[in-house]
């Protein structure tokens, strides 16, 4: 279950539907967020292919599961959290639609941002005679592309004729996600409508456990306002206990000093701490006397082999899984999910966290770090090692944070509004923000894919902008004399071109050969996909050689329009935004026009 070099789990797997399934909605929450990992998601969802095909590298077979999926995907993030790219792909304009930014407000009594931190999916799914299965995935990994370790658990559901208690902190937490849509954004009613919907049809899913070492479990959406779920409240935190084992890559020296404390220990109490290296110096040593502490080892931080032969780049990794294990008597208790043990995870932040019960004989300590560790702490195969509090100068968990993040976190909770000014088919935009920051830091704002810049101020003009570069989505470069970093925001925009996804379409698909590669990979055709790779498709003809490939569309055309004739939404997709008409054969649209007629395609 916890073994490193073999209980591997992959995203895109955790995700795709079952066999038969297509996915209807899904909701998903991370803390930080790289656009290019959620296409990777969209292709797996979209075109149930796995998160590391080559697809996600070719925009026609991507605008294609955009397409499959861009009314069916929310993603909430942390507002001032998403990665700005090197190159922003064109496409990323369109994961506007799916993307909703969360500023949760100051917290009075101390003056602190709480950060919105959960990580989750919730998934529906759908089959051809509108049977529906759901899962739910709560992990410790946010979308971003980091290779550190984490922890994810999957729970299946299925309609029942029941009302299960189990499933009401799901329904409560999608309201708060609800409430967190601020209708200022142009797609905010679709979300709000989805998860309106979704909510509603959990009311008779039961989720189960799909492992026999836990008999309940306890879904715990910390932070939403709800007394019953936070964890503070939790025999977690008060308690005692014969075993504790701590795996938090973050951590504050009160929390593991309130697990320390004698009285919380049974007789033959066993405490185990894992985390970072970079951690240990909050600690003191009378604050975790009763803890055996346990870091990675330098070589696994450095870069981990490859889990074959296969050549795979090294890169910095460590720990970020969240997991709390407690045993008393022959009673277990897990709990994985986003929170870590850290002040503001337990008291201010939204987090999530699963909390799942066993029996002393499944799940103990001991089992869980014989899994962890691969074995014996002294086993070579041991990724981690035992590691000592020095006496080096602890630090402060007070120190000054860090003024550009600061920046940022404000920006992102200060009034802003941007409106696209037409002119002549290029375009002029206005932003506006109801204040300047007082900061010793350098602010710079650009639209997602312009060069055109502003520093910070009260109304910001860029002019001559293509349709192309208008977006919901800007770029912000923060800097002071220690660096700098640059991050994508979100800013309610108005104006923006009713024409700009057809120019998206057509940025894409703009040529035949284009056109016919999107209709034959919409219509599953590996034969058509082979025929055109082998360069047999030319731009003067499509019917024009025996060996043409009309033939073989027409064919296609005429199965799926009766095994799948949804897939017939996605070209007309295409056929309505593409403006150039010699893109598009006659032939395939005269043919297209009879099928259209036969299945009564909305325009």
């Amino acid at each position: 279950m916890f073994r490193t070099d073999k209980d591997r789990l992959y995203y895109g797997n955790i995700l795709m539907p079952p066999d038969g399934y297509k996915l209807e909605k899904a909701v998903g929450t991370t803390y930080s967020l790289d656009l290019k990992a959620l296409t990777a998601v969209i292709i797996a969802l979209g075109l149930h292919e796995d998160t590391d095909s080559i697809l996600e590298n070719d925009p026609v077979y991507l605008l294609n599961a955009i397409q499959n999926t861009a009314d069916k995907i929310i993603l909430f993030c942390e507002s001032g959290q998403i990665k700005l790219p090197q190159s922003p792909s064109i496409l990323y304009i369109l994961l506007e639609k799916m993307v909703v930014p969360v500023a949760l407000p100051k917290k009075t009594e101390n003056g602190r941002y709480p950060s919105f931190h959960p990580k989750t999916w919730l998934l529906q799914y759908c089959n051809d005679k509108n049977e529906r299965k759901y899962r739910f995935v709560v992990l410790s990994r946010n979308l971003t592309f980091d290779r550190s370790w984490d922890v994810s658990i999957v729970l299946d559901g299925n309609e029942q004729n029941k009302n299960s208690e189990k499933t009401q902190p799901i329904k409560d937490f999608l309201e708060f996600l609800i409430k967190q849509i601020s209708g200022d954004f142009l797609w905010d009613n679709n979300k709000k409508n989805l998860i309106d919907k979704l909510c509603s049809e959990l009311e008779n899913v039961y989720f189960e456990i799909n492992m026999k070492e836990f008999y309940d479990l306890k879904i715990m959406p910390i932070g939403i306002g709800k007394k019953q779920y936070d964890i503070i409240n939790d025999e977690l935190f008060y308690d005692t206990f014969h075993e504790l084992v701590i795996m938090s890559p973050f951590i504050s020296a009160d929390v593991i000093e309130s697990f320390n404390k004698d009285n919380r220990g049974l007789t033959g109490c066993q405490r185990t701490l894992i985390t970072r290296k970079t951690e240990i110096r909050k600690l003191k040593k009378e604050q975790v006397a009763n803890f055996n502490i346990y870091t990675l080892k330098d070589i696994i931080i450095d870069g981990e082999n490859a889990l074959s032969d296969e050549d795979v780049e090294k890169q910095k990794q460590d720990i970020h899984a969240k997991i709390f294990l407690k045993r008393k008597y022959a009673n277990t208790d897990l709990y994985i999910g986003s929170m870590n043990a850290t002040y503001s995870a337990v008291y201010e932040n939204v987090e999530m966290m699963i909390k799942l019960s066993a029996k002393n004989r499944y799940l103990n300590g001991s089992i869980f770090l014989k899994e962890i560790f691969c074995g014996d702490t002294d086993s070579p195969e041991n990724p981690f090692e035992k590691t000592e509090i020095s006496e080096e100068e602890i630090s402060s968990e007070g120190e000054q944070k860090d003024l550009k993040e600061q920046a940022v976190k404000q920006i992102c909770r200060m009034k802003k509004h941007a409106k696209v000014i037409s002119n002549y088919n290029r375009y002029n935009l206005i932003i506006n923000f109801e204040d300047v920051l007082n900061l010793p830091v350098e602010i710079i704002i650009s639209p997602l894919r312009s060069r055109k810049e502003a520093p910070l101020s009260l109304e910001i003009r860029i002019s001559d902008l293509d349709i192309l570069q208008l977006s919901e989505f800007y770029s912000i470069k923060v800097s002071d004399q220690k660096g700098k970093i640059e991050r994508i925001i979100m800013i309610p925009t108005e104006g923006i071109p009713d024409n700009r996804e057809s120019a998206i379409v057509n940025s894409i698909i703009k040529d035949r050969k284009s056109f016919l590669e999107y209709i034959a990979f919409v219509l599953g055709d590996d034969y058509i996909l082979s025929f055109m790779q082998k360069k047999m498709v030319n731009e003067s003809g499509f019917f024009r050689r025996s060996e043409d490939i009309g033939p073989a569309i027409y064919e296609k055309m005429l199965r799926t329009s009766l095994n799948d004739p949804e897939r017939f939404n996605n070209i007309e997709y295409v056929m309505k935004h593409i403006t150039n008409d010699e893109i598009i054969p006659d032939e395939f649209r005269k043919m297209y026009e009879v099928f259209k007629k036969s299945l009564r395609i909305d325009n």
